[in-house]
């Protein structure tokens, strides 16, 4: 668990330094660990020190010995990629989705199921137990290879204690998710919010690889933000942080979910697309994949009704623009991953009302991870977990 790091800190540049190493060995293996020293830029005492932790726990094993530069052949590393497995879970605002993962973050297998508005958290429980179990029995994945569950849920989640604090789509309040699949299955869990789960994987593997600090945006039936600094979550003083769908857009606005008015959820989300092609005459029903159909179609109502929530999220975007001066905002989302009318309406919207000076020096992108990145994200909570603490027999 996070216990009292603090940027600069030994425990935290371990951690750090692990995942550089884990990932320079995804990528580049089989690879020496002179290569990594060099890439890196670190001494090869802390690069030796970290892998030798990481054979240890059969995270990564040795390869063939490389190519000689005048002495002894290098001993080359790569990734144990099926030594253990990661189980990831997202609970969101319309579906419960488990999927299983391998130290890669490879998808070897994916369940979804829908979930309807207001159901009962037992009801969505017996739903998430079920697909659990079905995945690890039909890869019959013995328990002991397991290295964690992953959970990732909408809403306002407290990741120290693992508790849903809040779920609006639902009214769930104070779930404590953690202690509940720890309960049930017997295996260490970590719980976050969705969104911070789709910060993680692009911080990872997507368009955040390559820098510090960014700020990640999810739209869908809700609005919500994370903050990556220094690699690192930035969380709030109560785990609160990235309420940005009830930011205010407008004043005495219209009823949001959370019950205030104005919120920007309620003019820039899925759910308001939907509402707004309605208002212009829109009548049948809608869903994602109807939305894209329709706008492909040219269908005005629809465009309409995108371009008037994507004007409302880019004011939102460009507010963040101007309070935080980013480098990097990536969004994602089932809709705007793919519907590139939204996306070039939120990017006009937010070079209309951000300072010229910080638009110019900001970039805005959709999540290379795309529709995997929630529950990728989900899954890397267990190793990012897993480098916060190395020295911790986690893996037995």
């Amino acid at each position: 668990m996070r216990k009292n790091l603090v940027p600069g800190s030994f425990q935290l540049m371990k951690k750090i330094n692990t995942g550089l190493i884990l990932d320079a060995i995804r990528l580049y293996s089989p690879i020496s660990r002179a290569e990594i020293a060099k890439m890196l830029n670190l001494t090869p005492a802390t690069v030796t020190n970290i892998t030798a932790e990481l054979l240890k726990r059969n995270i990564i094993i040795e390869s063939d010995l490389g190519q000689s530069t005048g002495g002894r052949k290098p001993v080359m590393l790569k990734i144990n990629a099926n030594s253990y497995y990661l189980i990831a879970t997202h609970i969101g605002s319309t579906r419960v989705r488990v999927a299983i993962m391998n130290m890669e973050s490879e998808i070897l297998d994916s369940r979804t199921e829908k979930l309807y508005e207001n159901i009962e958290y037992e009801v969505a429980q017996d739903i998430l137990f079920r697909l659990i179990r079905e995945i690890i029995n039909d890869n019959k994945i013995e328990k002991n290879k397991i290295l964690g569950i992953g959970a990732s849920a909408h809403g306002i989640v407290n990741f120290e204690k693992g508790i849903i604090v809040f779920a609006p789509n639902f009214g769930w309040k104070n779930i404590p998710l953690k202690d509940i699949l720890e309960d049930e299955f017997e295996i260490q869990t970590f719980v976050d919010r969705d969104v911070r789960s789709m910060a993680l994987a692009e911080s990872w593997y997507g368009e955040g690889r390559e820098v510090e600090s960014f700020i990640c945006i999810k739209v869908g039936y809700g609005i919500g933000a994370a903050i990556i600094n220094n690699k690192q979550q930035v969380r709030g003083v109560t785990d609160g942080l990235g309420e940005f769908g009830h930011t205010k857009i407008e004043i005495d606005g219209r009823k949001c979910i959370c019950g205030n008015k104005g919120c920007l959820e309620a003019y820039a989300s899925e759910r308001s697309i939907i509402r707004f092609a309605k208002e212009n005459g829109y009548e049948d029903d809608l869903s994602i994949e109807k939305i894209n159909q329709e706008t492909s179609h040219g269908n005005s109502k629809v465009i309409d009704a995108i371009n008037k929530a994507g004007h409302y999220l880019g004011i939102g975007i460009a507010n963040l623009i101007n309070i935080f001066n980013p480098s990097l905002i990536v969004i994602g989302g089932d809709l705007i991953d793919v519907n590139d009318v939204f996306f070039q309406e939120v990017v006009q919207s937010a070079e209309k009302y951000a300072l010229a000076d910080l638009f110019e020096h900001v970039k805005i992108k959709r999540t290379k991870t795309g529709k995997d990145a929630i529950i990728k994200g989900a899954g890397l909570l267990v190793l990012d977990n897993l480098f916060d603490s190395i020295q911790r027999e986690v893996i037995i």
